[in-house]
């Protein structure tokens, strides 16, 4: 994998692109804060780009089946190098509105570009690889997210917006340039003549048959939910843990601890789920992961915070590569770009929403039953999936066994 011309291109240009985005997060969140006072209109422009890709995915998805990845991901990098000068705009001009088409922008660029990676993985990796290969995707993007908010913070206190902008511009044109010398052979795929116009339940209706069928990946599908209450509340997470300890520091801390224990995770991803990654295996991770989250309940102490992140980091740094792992094997390659955008969809959709329940469960009932209600949740969620995977997997047993007639 590590002499894989296309899959080092491929790896340096995510490296470089994904540090330059979360540096351009921050200035995001900066230049919101010095022009916005609203937080609901702060949450509504910083939503726009997932809002345009909810739209756009089922046409990003067929497109994308449709035509070389290579040529999406050239046309999704010069949008993206596109999207900074409506930010330089906004920044001269201190208009927010040219953040929103900055973020529309960007938006859109996300939705062609990121299924079409999640895609492209599988013609340029052979299929052993294809765990390793992920985990190495999930640890450069952890990585880039560490030093990409570091660099950002560092850059905002001697430096102006434009320039980190810049640094963020920079990054995207290396991406672009890379992409330019990935060599990837493609069967051509036969145009689509039906006229029929592309949407959520059109593809939602060809992509079922397909994944009903696909244990592994449906069961995939629901085991992220419990890592999704999490994520989702991350950072709001991280604000309140630091209130509560009233320790500013704590926040860099949790941070490095799950970045770092991310790594460890797709390491152990590696080691035990490369040749079978077997769903009771999966759902012991997500057990994990509840634990993890209703064990914030004591996070007024700095260590327990600390074990609470640090545990699920591990369990999502061995989650995550091995779902996404059978998802490109499972599911097949015709339908990956419909498959992968589907899913970013909805992804888009879950995140927003429980981001939003977390802000209001912290406003209303407090981080300490906010906690347990997600932690019992996920631990509810985690027990009826493995109920039906059981269920399933007993009668198919009894099938096999009952004596023919």
């Amino acid at each position: 994998m590590w002499r894989n011309r296309n899959f080092l291109i491929l790896m340096f240009g995510l490296a470089v692109s994904s540090t330059g985005l979360w540096v351009g997060i921050i200035g995001n969140l900066e230049f919101l804060q010095m022009n916005v006072e609203s937080s609901f209109l702060q949450a509504l422009i910083i939503l726009a780009g997932f809002l345009v890709g909810i739209f756009l995915a089922p046409m990003a998805g067929r497109i994308i089946d449709r035509s070389n990845k290579k040529k999406i991901l050239i046309y999704a990098g010069f949008a993206r190098c596109a999207a900074i000068f409506f930010m330089y705009l906004a920044i001269a001009y201190n208009n927010v509105w040219w953040m929103v088409v900055y973020t529309l922008v960007i938006g859109i660029s996300g939705t062609f570009s990121q299924p079409a990676m999640q895609t492209m993985l599988p013609l340029i990796v052979k299929k052993e690889e294809l765990l390793d290969a992920n985990g190495v995707n999930m640890n450069i993007f952890t990585a880039s997210r560490i030093v990409g908010t570091a660099l950002g913070g560092v850059m905002l206190v001697g430096m102006s917006l434009f320039s980190l902008y810049t640094v963020t511009l920079v990054s995207y044109v290396i991406l672009l340039i890379s992409t330019f010398f990935l060599d990837v052979e493609e069967q051509p795929k036969k145009a689509d003549l039906s006229g029929k116009k592309d949407n959520f339940f059109r593809t939602l209706r060809e992509l079922y048959p397909i994944i009903k069928n696909e244990r592994k990946v449906v069961y995939g599908i629901f085991l992220l939910i419990p890592a999704y209450l999490f994520l989702s509340g991350f950072n709001l997470m991280v604000i309140e843990i630091s209130e509560l300890q009233d320790n500013a520091g704590i926040k860099g801390i949790l941070y490095t601890t799950e970045g770092v224990c991310v790594f460890v995770g797709t390491f152990l991803s590696k080691k035990f789920f490369r040749d079978n990654p077997k769903l009771s295996y999966m759902f012991a991770i997500t057990f994990i992961i509840a634990a993890a989250h209703t064990s914030l309940f004591l996070a007024e102490h700095p260590i327990m915070s600390v074990l609470s992140f640090g545990l699920f980091g591990l369990a999502a740094g061995t989650l995550f590569p091995v779902v996404t792992t059978i998802f490109q094997t499972d599911v097949p390659s015709d339908y990956h770009g419909r498959f992968f955008s589907i899913k970013g969809m909805v992804d888009n959709i879950i995140f927003q929403i429980l981001m939003l329940l977390t802000g209001l469960f912290l406003d209303t009932i407090g981080f300490h039953k906010m906690v347990i209600g997600f932690g019992i949740s996920s631990f509810v969620i985690a027990f009826v999936i493995y109920y039906q995977y059981k269920t399933k997997s007993g009668t198919k047993q009894k099938d096999r066994l009952a004596p023919i007639k």
